[in-house]
């Protein structure tokens, strides 16, 4: 018998066969070409090992439905053709459906309208004009109309052409964007819609243009396509949509939608909830689930939200909570993953740390997973050769980075020594098996278990020298000697301590603790402490706080900080001066000077690099090839270590 029954079964609906219960969401790193608009080979590439390691269906991201009105960014996918220019993108389209079906699952398409977040700029047939749900001026400047009865009647047969050119490029499934702040959306919502005709006003009234929408996408598919939405099941915001509303909406879609993904958050007000981070739960949506079904909805369930753990998963889908399990980041960190928790190997994830840099990455350019380093990076891996032969490998360090560089070396069948000095694995991410760092500490535990699983000869305890080299006499060496915290320069220093003493000896923090530096470690710590009852001050040089948050976890914090204000006091612009046994000076950016009492001061301004470890090795003369990697060559984040430690391993031939 299968390990995760449940989770295993197939389903069929519509005459469309899901192999398993698990669906692979959305998660960028597309690549449109420059000319057609349609998913180039690199997005064929990257989207074909998520068809390859299991999933059941394979969601292709954000494709707005026109060129005219429909678009909010550069470099998004077109898949109705553009006449004007004589562009056809179904025969490309067909490149990536069949690099879905061959694998067994099934290829779905997002369909979307910006609404009123569109900007003409971005669209290539635009009149110029910008619609949504009512009048109003953006802070763009950009004026944006209240869409009429024609408009409307225009969007719908959209949606219907969008859908139907999608269909006839392969694809047997269709997804219709109902939520995150998208034009569907704003009309459901209450926050955006505020029309005071027929179409705004109760969820009847703003159900309607959706309604018509879909209706429309139906009768253009026929009955043999798969349709299925996206819905906010809580928008997180001030007079967002309710309970009740998503209710009562989704059950006015019965007979025309198949599947609902239950997702929550709206891009433009509570976008971190549109993709759950650390310091939220896992399985966040499935309770919005759970009265969807209660109420009698009638289109199989699914949702979104940190799902990590097979068991509940098959639990839920036995109690007949949800019918399917949409995952988009894990699978992204492990493409393999549906394959690996079908069979029962769940321990061979790589978990994903939830971080939502891949997701900030599609503004801010760095568009990677921090964990996958392979990621969007398929087409470019085709060109590295194959080891020449067989190299002694020696590894210096047994953080992640070293990890990474060590597993994949052995994989590419090279006999590796792991060094470490200290007494186990797992370098700056040991102090995540202290409080709460969950998806660290398991990813630090998933890099143990995988070198546990190697015939790599681990050292510890063991300092790397010139000695051990002429002793080991390695061909190839990687260095990853991480970093040493920062000590604070001021007078008193001794009366603090580094800030993972909050999670290595939390017995001794008192009541009253004074935290230097606000940056996210600090910011964390002060929210566990805050919730163990302490009174927390943070004490910032600069004016912000967080400032090495991304922009989904940022808002997290900035939220949970005003939930904690009673107990969490945030100075900044403030330079420490001195420490003393139970207060800390400081001076504003006048010079003014201050004192905040504590019987706990804790720091962290950041670290330096082990250097003088990459210099003493590199200078060992025997070497083929040397490379430094990670925190050794500068204070990062677990990406730099992980990519460069797989990469430093690739380049070993």
């Amino acid at each position: 018998m299968k390990k995760y029954p449940n989770l295993s079964k197939t389903c069929t609906i519509r005459g469309v066969s899901y192999r398993n219960r698990i669906f692979s969401t959305p998660t960028g790193l597309t690549y449109p070409d420059e000319y057609s608009g349609a998913p180039d080979f690199r997005t064929v590439l990257f989207y074909e090992k998520k068809a390859r390691g299991g999933a059941a269906s394979v969601n292709y991201g954000e494709t707005p439905v026109n060129n005219v009105d429909a678009v909010r960014r550069p470099n998004v996918d077109v898949i109705r053709p553009d006449f004007s220019r004589m562009i056809l993108p179904a025969k490309d389209w067909i490149k990536y459906t069949d690099a879905i079906t061959r694998h067994g699952a099934n290829p779905c398409v997002q369909l979307c309208h910006a609404g009123l977040f569109a900007e003409p700029f971005f669209n290539g047939q635009t009149t110029g004009r910008v619609i949504g749900p009512v009048d109003m001026d953006k802070e763009s400047g950009t004026h944006v109309s209240a869409m009429n009865e024609e408009d409307m009647a225009r969007i719908a047969g959209d949606f219907a052409e969008a859908a139907i050119c999608a269909v006839q490029a392969g694809f047997n499934q269709v997804m219709v964007q109902c939520c995150h702040g998208w034009l569907l959306a704003q009309f459901l919502s209450p926050a955006w819609n505020t029309r005071t005709d027929e179409y705004g006003g109760s969820i009847e009234n703003r159900a309607k243009f959706p309604l018509q929408v879909l209706k429309a996408v139906r009768e253009k598919v026929g009955p043999r396509v798969v349709i299925q939405i996206r819905i906010s099941g809580d928008e997180h915001q001030e007079n967002g949509w309710s309970l009740e509303d998503c209710i009562a909406f989704c059950k006015m879609t019965d007979g025309i939608v198949d599947i609902i993904e239950i997702s929550a958050g709206d891009y433009h007000n509570s976008e971190h909830y549109c993709w759950v981070n650390p310091l939220m739960d896992h399985f966040v949506n499935i309770p919005i689930a759970r009265e969807l079904k209660k109420a009698g909805v009638q289109a199989k369930l699914t949702a979104v939200g940190g799902h990590n753990d097979p068991e509940k998963m098959d639990q839920l889908i036995g109690e007949g909570v949800v019918d399917f399990f949409s995952i988009g980041r894990g699978i992204l960190a492990d493409p393999d993953l549906p394959k690996k928790f079908l069979t029962g190997k769940e321990e061979d994830v790589k978990p994903c740390i939830r971080c939502s840099d891949c997701m900030a990455g599609l503004y801010t350019g760095f568009y990677q997973c921090n964990i996958n380093p392979t990621a969007g990076q398929e087409a470019y891996l085709l060109n590295t050769p194959a080891p020449k032969s067989s190299k002694k490998v020696l590894v210096i360090g047994g953080g992640v980075g070293g990890m990474e560089a060590a597993i994949t070396a052995f994989d590419r069948g090279h006999d590796v020594t792991l060094v470490d000095k200290g007494e186990e694995l797992g370098g700056t991410l040991l102090f995540a098996d202290h409080g709460h760092k969950e998806d660290l500490r398991s990813l630090k535990n998933y890099y143990v278990r995988q070198i546990e699983k190697r015939d790599i000869k681990v050292m510890l305890n063991t300092v790397a020298d010139t000695a051990l080299l002429d002793k080991l006499h390695p061909t190839d060496i990687i260095v990853a000697a991480g970093s040493t915290h920062r000590v604070l320069n001021v007078p008193g220093v001794e009366n603090a301590r580094y800030a993972t003493a909050a999670y290595y000896e939390p017995e001794t923090i008192g009541e009253k603790v004074v935290l230097i530096g606000g940056g996210m470690i600090n910011c964390e710590i002060a929210i566990s402490l805050a919730d163990a009852g302490k009174d927390v001050t943070i004490i910032e040089l600069l004016d912000g706080t967080a400032r090495d948050a991304n922009m989904f976890i940022k808002p997290t914090l900035d939220e949970m900080f005003a939930e904690r204000a009673d107990s969490i006091h945030v100075i900044t612009e403030a330079a420490t001066k001195s420490i003393s046994e139970n207060s800390v000076q400081y001076t504003d950016k006048e010079g003014n000077e201050f004192e905040v009492k504590a019987d706990t001061v804790l720091y962290a301004v950041g670290s330096v690099p082990n250097s003088s470890t990459v210099e003493e090795i590199q200078e060992w003369p025997e070497w083929e090839s040397f490379r430094a990697i990670g925190d050794c060559t500068g204070a990062s984040i677990v990406k730099k270590a992980i990519h460069q430690g797989y990469y430093a391993a690739m380049d070993i031939l």
